[in-house]
């Protein structure tokens, strides 16, 4: 009974508190270029789109904890079996040899993949429900509001050891 308790906490908390970070970067991230608000709200079939780039930007969840259970070689560099590894997915994400221009924030960039939501057997569960989250909420932000910026240095961060993203975001209209 304790492990089902703990696994429904972590599910609610992971759902809630990556989706709302990842709404926070993007308020941020479309308020800071209008360029690309303005082509959402042109063509609001390319939102998808834009919330891989959103994660792949600026990661809610940046690190990734994991062990190896065997050597393992990577870019010419071995970690032992039994070796604490935290991966740098928010890192991974600006990676210039998987995106080109990886420091542009585009949503129309186009993707074949990413690791915002982890990899393989340790690929996020509610990977799908995030994602029709995100695209509702910023489908109906672009489709209810007048063009607005955003002002980071106004914007509260927030800060934890699993997430990272905003507990307010100023905005006004443009």
């Amino acid at each position: 009974m304790a492990e089902a308790t703990e696994f429904t906490v972590l599910l609610i908390s992971a759902g809630t508190e990556t989706v709302g970070k990842l709404l926070g970067w993007g308020a941020l991230l479309l308020g800071e270029h209008p360029s690309q608000q303005r082509f959402l709200r042109g063509q609001p079939d390319a939102v998808p789109r834009a919330i891989e780039e959103m994660l792949r930007f600026e990661a809610p969840s940046p690190v990734q904890g994991r062990w190896a259970n065997e050597d393992l070689t990577l870019h010419d560099t071995t970690i032992p079996a039994g070796s604490k590894v935290l991966l740098l997915t928010g890192s991974a994400g600006r990676d210039e040899r998987k995106y080109d221009n990886a420091d542009r924030f585009d949503v129309e960039r186009q993707f074949d993949n990413h690791v915002a939501f982890g990899f393989g057997v340790h690929f996020c569960l509610g990977a799908a429900l995030a994602r029709l989250e995100g695209r509702v909420a910023i489908e109906e932000t672009l489709a209810h509001t007048v063009e607005f910026t955003s002002d980071r240095s106004a914007s509260t961060p927030v800060h934890t050891s699993t997430v990272r993203g905003w507990q307010s975001v100023a905005v006004t209209s443009a």
